[in-house]
């Protein structure tokens, strides 16, 4: 069974390449080889987007598997960690493309007109038909690639940016029209693209029919360098040339060292070197760098088997992560998987109300941070508890910076009221349930506790029954959240006020002093506070 996505400190990364043939040089140089160097720093999320790869090769989809594979390889030989990095195949994670349909039910044609790439693709891929509606809305697809996993960072080259404010965009629209904060706006991460030139002078690009491949043998590349174009300098021998106008020059400055780049650079223009030792010189330092490249690959092909199970393992993680924020996508659509608020019109009696405390066929909320469950928790409890007489509404969050802003701002009661829907609490232990509760005024507290048997109890608690003892915490806290534990004894359920400020240090154990603690036995259950 594939490890739950657990979440980190450090900032996430997302990437993918689409799998529409074997990687060359210039995705090595211009992508491949950065993202093993960000497995260190980030938490990476790195795909093979063979749904992009269908908005140009959907007429012949018959090598899409193959070079599925063929990518997987070059990227596990060049270094990519399973370890250290998420690596899967997009389609294999099918919220992907549940958030893309939904993503382009709000996104403006105008915007997806606009994208630069668009038309250029459209001019230099020839021999296809591209006035499809999946070639248009590939960036809708790439948007919801990187806001699935709630990037922080999109590792591109400068030409890529306009992709990434495109998802900036859309992840703004979405926060907008919904008043939620789910997608963050992810930040391009600027990398170094160096100019890898094909072999025909070109940049170099499976379009063009001018790559060296990673996993080509090495006895092809030196011909493949012999032959390429010096653009035209140096007809004979000892005319002086210009390295910064030579394709060959182009090479010398990504893979040769640097000393070995400025001899070849200066002894060109002195005419002081022949173009086919010069060519002999970069084959060397091109074999140098890739060979080990080239020898791992062939190892794990080997081994297919173990790379498409990786692979499988791995996608499964990845869906674990997708589903989380496919959980809050789904209550904002209100397509979520149980009847939610609909119940409410058709009539709530006690006998539903008491069936709707059991979340057993929602445990897999419980491996969700714990920002997530209580969002979810919150809206559960609202939408399926909270009789259908009853007004909520909620605050707007336009401007809400972050998920945990949004969790303390209030529901609005009919009257007026502002109600805190607490759910920030760890899991069940022996002392109880533990709520921080915001230095602020409500007029009634609800405090949801998860049993670890999936059921919920929720108390609704009027100011009358805390008034007094929250003043005083509040005083002591100095603006810091109050701490709140609830606790069952017996048949009695009790709320105690914990003063962590006055806590003592005791060799290892921490000790806590607490108010007198406050009989809610008779508010479990009870609405009656939200009329």
């Amino acid at each position: 069974m594939p490890e739950s996505a657990i979440p980190t400190s450090r900032p996430r990364v997302l990437s993918g390449m689409r799998p529409t043939g074997k990687l060359h040089l210039g995705n090595y140089m211009g992508a491949l080889a950065n993202w093993v160097k960000l497995q260190d720093a980030y938490e990476c999320y790195f795909f093979i987007a063979d749904l992009h790869a269908l908005t140009t090769d959907y007429a012949d989809p018959s090598r899409i598997k193959l070079n599925t594979l063929d990518v997987a390889l070059d990227y596990l030989a060049a270094g990519l960690d399973p370890e250290k990095s998420t690596i899967f195949i997009q389609s294999h994670v099918p919220q992907h493309a549940e958030l893309h349909l939904l993503f382009s039910m709000i996104t403006p044609l105008g915007w997806l007109e606009r994208v630069p790439t668009y038309k250029e693709q459209q001019e230099n891929i020839t021999g296809k038909d591209l006035t499809t509606y999946g070639f248009l809305g590939y960036p809708v697809l790439m948007a919801s690639d990187i806001l699935l996993y709630q990037a922080d960072f999109v590792p591109v080259g400068q030409d890529q940016t306009a992709h990434v404010e495109l998802t900036r965009e859309v992840a703004r629209r979405f926060n907008s029209l919904y008043k939620s904060a789910v997608f963050p706006e992810p930040d391009a991460l600027l990398t170094p693209s160096p100019k890898v030139p094909g072999t025909d002078g070109r940049k170099m690009s499976k379009s063009y029919g001018n790559t060296i491949g990673l996993s080509e043998s090495p006895l092809f590349w030196g011909p493949k360098i012999a032959a390429m174009s010096t653009n035209g300098q140096r007809i004979r021998q000892t005319d002086p040339g210009d390295p910064d106008l030579c394709p060959i020059g182009d090479l010398h400055k990504v893979f040769s060292a640097p000393e070995l780049a400025e001899e070849t650079r200066n002894r060109c223009r002195k005419a002081s070197i022949r173009c086919e030792v010069c060519k002999a010189a970069v084959g060397k330092s091109i074999l140098d760098l890739i060979l080990p490249i080239h020898q791992k690959r062939k190892e794990l092909e080997s081994r297919i088997d173990e790379t498409w199970e990786m692979l499988r393992e791995q996608s499964a993680k990845a869906a674990i992560r997708a589903e989380q924020t496919m959980l809050s996508v789904r209550n904002i659509f209100d397509l979520s998987r149980d009847l939610g608020s609909v119940r409410r019109y058709f009539g709530t009696s006690a006998e539903d109300i008491k069936n709707a405390h059991d979340l057993s066929q929602h445990s897999s909320w419980w491996n969700l941070p714990q920002d997530q469950q209580s969002k979810l928790l919150r809206d559960y409890w609202r939408n399926n508890l909270v009789p259908r007489d009853i007004s909520l509404t909620q605050e707007s969050q336009r401007n809400f910076a972050s998920i945990q802003r949004e969790l303390e701002e209030p529901f609005i009661s009919a009257k007026k009221k502002r109600v805190l829907v607490s759910s920030m609490s760890a899991q069940q232990e022996p002392s109880g349930w533990h709520f921080r509760i915001p230095p602020k005024s409500y007029e009634v507290w609800t405090l949801l506790c998860w049993h670890g048997t999936y059921w919920l109890d929720d108390f609704v608690i009027p100011q009358k029954f805390y008034a007094q003892p929250f003043a005083q915490a509040k005083k002591k806290s100095k603006d810091k959240p109050i701490h709140l534990r609830v606790w069952k004894y017996g048949e009695k359920w009790n709320m105690e006020f914990v003063d962590l400020l006055a806590r003592e240090a005791i060799g290892n154990a921490i000790v806590a002093q607490a108010m007198e603690p406050i009989d809610i036995t008779e508010l479990r259950g009870n609405y009656e506070p939200l009329n």
